[in-house]
């Protein structure tokens, strides 16, 4: 009976076990096969093994030196030590014959804990040996920005785990020293240290004072990202004063280090004694109360003066740490009044003027294209297309599945029947139908098309939606999507997938999802596979975990009607000298990855934006083959990059205070731009937004990204930043200033006078009062040939509806504001009729009109280079050579 007894507990034991070491196992290893499935084992398995080496290093070396330490301690202190008679007897026995299995467990448990603890640095380490040169110095230390960013991580690491340990095995030493009565009271009540324990406190000492040069030696680089004081980094008082301090420290310890040794053989406590004084008085002087007084009777009264070469270093850092030392600032040159036909030229701008809001825009295609309850659409992406041999640009949103809105959710709905989403919406960003609703290009289930875009492959299997797992291949048929009252079904045979029909496979992905239904199902076959991180945001990151992902994906159609989320992902740091940090973000950021997924395979690419960024080449050097060069993504698709959203607006808000690059300048802040603010109750900064335009001294439109600066505390227009999205000028960004003598209206202003306006005034007010709601959208600036157009659309929404409805273009020009049903009545209204010519007629007129101005534009440039000398003289001569050609060419 007790032999069964004990199987049975051993069972139990056994299957505690399991389930307690079982589920991280199972999950670890279920991950492993998703990595195999998607080709980026490596990514899995240098991880694993690096996670591991770290844990078992650093564990053998505090569980090595720890039992080593408590061995010598423990005989040296046995040998002259009594047991004090003040600790309990009991600890006779576990310092006796128990002291070695004691010291084993223990020693055990601490290199278990540590060795736990260095797991995470596994990146840290990775970095600190393949590290990556930038090729430019700090101006304090001189150091490579690399020893910053790729090796101080893990040193700071190195140096909190030597702290650690020396704490561990010191403050283990001196309990045994004390236990063993190494510490005697003589007859004058004097406290007496035995000659071993002396020894032993200074080369405890001396290996203290050791850590703590290493430690200071790291802390002069630490001063380059203080945040005390107008500098962010090292300013005046850091540079003239703590840093020499720090270095005299680090020196002072490493002689105190030494004296300390040197103790153990030759004591000599009142040197010892004298150095540990001088060091500390050093310490606090130094760095506690010196700094204080320099800064306040010396900076401060000068500040400006004292800090000028430290803000230089600021501004040139952050502005290289963030990408904007390559901005291109030019004078924005007004110029001839905007009439009817300098509209009907640019009416690639005109037609691509955007009218829908993205929540507008999302909130009508969830009315009219969601079709079932199921579906759902979770966010509008902004995009350019050929249509019909016309650039375009489109609003497009995914219909995707929404499990919680199934009318049945029952296992076998949820995880074999339902398993994608199925088409799109799309349409341009200006056409309305007379109802006020979007002009839809792409619509309806099965898609349904009205321009040369076509959809071959609408089924999407990963998308943005954080859907958990689903089971394909199976006896089940999966559900395609409706069509009246007979659906239509299929069989995925995508790419990826990890096969789930051996019992082994249903037993690791029963205990992984906990859900005894894929072990039990008589639906899964030998060929069913299994798809999990199905979300495309958690899927690159989970691929790709050291790159840190936009949460905001955005799909692409290619050429052959295939569907793709391109994912933008950051490479960033915290660690960049001299660099202004921003909260959640740090203080070094380069778009340097787009991730590519494919919406039916769940396939995951990687390309480079940023070939040059130190940090993803030391990532490429860490995982060769997983990154591509651009190039080699399809051109089809290449032609849909656009540039990051988040990361402008970003760039953006630091540029309104560090395009000023004198530091006196900068100082008293003579010119901080702003972003705009609406005019509404929130107060929210004016998001960047895309247009295609074609900027000034450009011969045809692009795809661009913009947004205007305002003038710190005012209104006005100081200037406007784009960044060029196209492939070919992929990333470059402009900032065109407006003359500060002229008064340029702002988005504030230009909503302040429609809301004056009598007549607009008066229709909103009716509109109020007939149960429906305004909702004013965004307010679009729009530069075309040396002027500004406003545009703002108009909505309307039923109190009991939930369609808003496009109902008027407001449009605003100098001291005219016209608000009509479209935006071509709108123009129409101020400019006259605008006769507008097909893109036939435009390339024909542009190659006549080309040839014929260029010996006027040459001579206009001759005659304004001899103004701005003075040269009258010439000037008229020029004037009138220009008159006669013009002459000619009536």
């Amino acid at each position: 009976m007790r032999i069964v007894n004990r199987l049975i507990l051993l069972a139990f034991a056994l299957l505690g076990l399991f389930i307690l070491l079982g589920r991280p196992f199972v999950g670890v290893y279920t991950d492993y096969l998703w990595f195999h499935d998607l080709g980026f084992e490596r990514v899995f398995l240098l991880k694993f093994w690096l996670q591991s080496l770290l844990f078992f290093v650093v564990a053998a070396f505090v569980g090595g030196l720890f039992y080593l330490n408590g061995r010598l301690v423990h005989q040296s202190a046995s040998k002259g030590g009594a047991f004090a008679d003040f600790f309990d007897p009991r600890f006779r026995v576990w310092l006796g014959e128990k002291f070695r299995l004691f010291l084993k467990v223990l020693a055990l448990f601490l290199a278990i804990m540590l060795g736990l603890s260095a797991m995470p640095f596994w990146e840290d380490a990775l970095l600190f040996v393949k590290a990556t040169p930038f090729g430019k110095t700090d101006p304090l230390l001189g150091l490579d920005i690399s020893f910053y960013v790729f090796r101080l991580p893990f040193l700071r690491y190195l140096a909190n785990l030597t702290f650690a340990l020396w704490v561990l095995c010191a403050g283990f030493g001196l309990f045994i020293f004390l236990v063993l009565g190494h510490i005697k009271t003589s007859y004058e009540k004097k406290l007496i240290l035995t000659t071993p324990f002396r020894r032993y406190l200074a080369l405890m000492l001396a290996l203290f004072f050791l850590r703590l040069a290493f430690d200071l030696w790291l802390d002069r680089a630490d001063l380059l990202f203080d945040e005390r004081g107008v500098v962010f980094g090292a300013g005046f008082t850091e540079a003239k004063v703590v840093l020499p301090v720090l270095n005299a420290l680090v020196f002072v310890s490493l002689a105190a280090a030494v004296l300390s040794a040197i103790f153990v053989f030759r004591p000599r406590k009142e040197i010892l004694f004298g150095l540990i004084i001088a060091y500390a008085g050093l310490y606090f002087v130094g760095l506690n109360f010196l700094p204080g007084v320099v800064h306040r009777y010396i900076v401060q009264p000068n500040e400006l003066e004292r800090e000028k070469k430290y803000l230089a270093y600021e501004i040139a850092a952050t502005r290289e740490a963030f990408g904007l030392d390559k901005v291109d600032e030019q004078e924005f040159k007004f110029g001839p009044p905007l009439t009817k036909e300098i509209l009907a030229r640019n009416q690639d701008t005109i037609k691509n003027i955007r009218l829908w809001d993205h929540e507008p825009l999302l909130d009508t295609f969830s009315q009219i294209q969601e079709i079932r309850t199921y579906y759902k659409f979770i966010s509008v992406d902004n995009d350019r297309y050929q249509i019909n041999n016309e650039l375009r640009q489109v609003m497009l949103s995914a219909r995707e599945l929404s499990y919680e809105d199934l009318p049945s959710r029952s296992w076998i709905n949820e995880r074999l029947v339902y398993t994608h989403g199925y088409g799109l919406t799309l349409g341009v960003v200006n056409e309305v139908t007379e109802e006020g609703l979007p002009k839809l290009l792409i619509k309806d289930i099965p898609p349904v098309s009205e321009c040369d875009i076509k959809i071959t492959q609408p089924a999407i299997y990963f998308g943005e939606i954080s859907n958990e797992y689903v089971i394909v291949r199976t006896k089940a048929r999966e559900f395609d999507y409706p069509a009246g009252e007979k659906n239509v079904y299929t069989s995925y045979n995508g790419k990826t997938g990890v096969k789930v029909g051996s019992p082994l496979r249903r037993l690791l992905f029963t205990m992984r999802f906990g859900s005894s239904k894929i072990l039990l199902s008589g639906d899964i076959t030998s060929e069913s596979k299994i798809l999990y991180y199905r979300s495309v945001a958690e899927r690159v990151r989970k691929a790709a975990p050291f790159i840190i992902f936009d949460t905001d994906p955005y799909l692409v159609i290619s050429k052959e009607g295939h569907l793709f989320w391109f994912v933008d992902g950051y490479t960033v740091s915290n660690r960049y000298p001299y660099a202004r940090r921003v909260e959640g973000v740090g203080n070094y950021v380069r778009n340097s990855v787009l991730a590519v997924v494919d919406a039916y395979n769940g396939t995951i690419s990687f390309y480079l934006k940023d070939p040059h960024d130190p940090i993803i080449r030391t990532y490429a050097k860490i995982f060769p083959g997983m990154f591509q060069p651009i190039n080699e993504l399809a051109p089809d698709l290449r032609k849909h990059i656009r540039y990051p959203h988040k990361l402008f607006f970003l760039q953006a808000r630091l540029f309104g205070a560090y395009h000023m690059e004198d530091p006196r300048v900068f100082y008293n802040r003579e010119d901080l731009w702003e972003i705009p603010r609406s005019l509404k109750g929130d107060g929210r900064y004016m998001k960047p937004y895309y247009t295609i335009m074609k900027l000034p001294g450009e011969k045809r439109a692009e795809f661009i990204l913009m947004i205007p600066f305002n003038p710190a505390k005012k209104h006005n227009l100081a200037a406007w930043m784009c960044v060029r999205c196209d492939p070919e000028n992929y990333g470059q960004m402009l900032v065109y200033r407006f003359p500060k003598q002229k008064l340029v209206y702002g988005p504030q202003q230009i909503e302040s006078r429609i809301n004056q306006d009598p007549e607009i005034s008066r229709q909103l007010s009716l509109w109020d009062q007939r149960g429906s709601r305004v909702i004013l959208g965004t307010l679009l600036i729009i530069p075309i040939e040396g002027n500004l157009l406003y545009v703002q659309p108009l909505y309307l929404k039923a109190e009991a509806g939930q369609i808003p409805e496009l109902k008027r273009v407001i449009v605003a020009y100098e001291n005219e504001i016209r608000m009509e049903r479209t935006l071509d009545e709108a123009l129409n209204a101020i400019f006259g009729e605008i006769k507008k010519k097909t893109p036939a007629q435009a390339e024909r007129l542009e190659k006549q009109l080309v040839p014929a101005l260029k010996p006027i534009f040459e001579l206009y440039l001759q005659a304004e280079e001899a103004l701005k000398k003075g040269n009258l003289e010439e000037f008229g001569r020029l004037w009138r050579k220009m008159g006669e050609l013009l002459e000619e060419k009536k």
